[in-house]
């Protein structure tokens, strides 16, 4: 008689894969080039913590104020949520498809195909796409991301270069 292993409590966490795993996998899901450094994360994490109690106390102080104080009030935390939002999501993102490179205000989302090659040689690193454009990425060395880890700038050309397959 054959047992079935025992769950783990908490096995609602952990499922099991539903198949198999082979050599037509594909990485639909961008992941981060390089991962959110400790300075970033320091300043989006103090900012978020800053607008969620700078909003609280706004708002409140306002309410007795009547409705347009209020409206004004919400409409400037709305728009400093969109910029927080937004500096959360900012740098070089790469999947089996291509790649993003998200700024504050514009965004970069090509496929592998149109990326021609990629200068390493200098402070960050540059793309050139088969229009004759270039496109510089958040992959540097004095980003926040891997500001005084120069180790972790090095990681993510490497990974960059693995991922474009132009090594």
């Amino acid at each position: 008689m054959t047992e079935e292993p025992r769950r783990p409590i908490f096995w609602f966490l952990w499922p099991a894969p539903k198949t198999a795993v082979d050599s037509q996998y594909q990485q639909v899901r961008m992941i981060r080039l390089p991962a959110r450094g400790p300075w970033r994360l320091a300043l989006l994490v103090g900012a978020t913590l800053l607008i969620i109690m700078l909003g609280g106390v706004a708002l409140m102080g306002s309410a007795g104020a009547g409705p347009i104080p209020v409206l004004i009030t919400g409409a400037v935390l709305a728009s400093a949520l969109l910029i927080l939002l937004r500096g959360w999501s900012t740098g070089t993102y790469v999947n089996d498809a291509g790649f993003a490179i998200r700024r504050m205000f514009i965004s970069h989302i090509e496929p592998w195909a149109n990326l021609v090659g990629f200068d390493r040689t200098g402070e960050r690193i540059v793309l050139h796409l088969t229009d004759g454009s270039t496109i510089k990425t958040g992959i540097a060395k004095n980003s926040l991301d891997t500001w005084l880890r120069p180790s972790a700038y090095d990681a993510a050309a490497i990974a960059f270069e693995n991922w474009s397959g132009k090594n």
